[in-house]
């Protein structure tokens, strides 16, 4: 594959998992508006269900374009295939991790006063911490991949 194929395709990653950084904030955000409706949850259920598909969609679509490039560097010599496959695996644990966040927020929110409830959450949040934090190593060790490459 020609080296600048493998930039481009590189360089599209890299907008796209900006993208999907955009789409974690819109979740967040779905769900602090959410987390409002306390302790009447069914009040503003309609509306974060339906942000929530919206924000899914966007993360199903990102993740398949993703997909795509990987495969398509699969057969390059460089290792962008493998660091995009490794902040892929990452990217799905954070986004599992941030679901049993936000249900940590709430028990939390809904139990005041109960240290295991706030200790849970603050735990998961710690594990998220971590996981950013490799996301963000791997993210820079693509960087100085495409300039290896380029």
């Amino acid at each position: 594959m020609l080296d600048n194929m493998a930039v481009e395709l590189a360089k599209r990653f890299q907008q796209l998992q900006e993208e999907r950084t955009q789409a974690f904030h819109q979740l967040d955000q779905h769900h602090k508006i959410f987390l409002c409706h306390a302790p009447e949850y069914e009040n503003g259920f309609d509306e974060f269900k339906k942000s929530v598909s919206q924000v899914t969609d966007k993360f199903r679509e990102i993740s398949c374009e993703i997909i795509r490039i990987k495969e398509e560097l699969s057969n390059d010599p460089s290792k962008l295939s493998s660091l995009i496959e490794r902040v892929q695996e990452l990217e799905e644990k954070k986004l599992n991790t941030v679901v049993d966040l936000q249900l940590a927020r709430q028990q939390s929110l809904d139990n005041p006063g109960d240290e295991l409830c706030e200790k849970n959450a603050d735990l998961i949040k710690a594990g998220l911490v971590k996981l950013e934090e490799q996301i963000t190593e791997t993210l820079t060790d693509v960087r100085y991949e495409i300039v290896e490459i380029a």
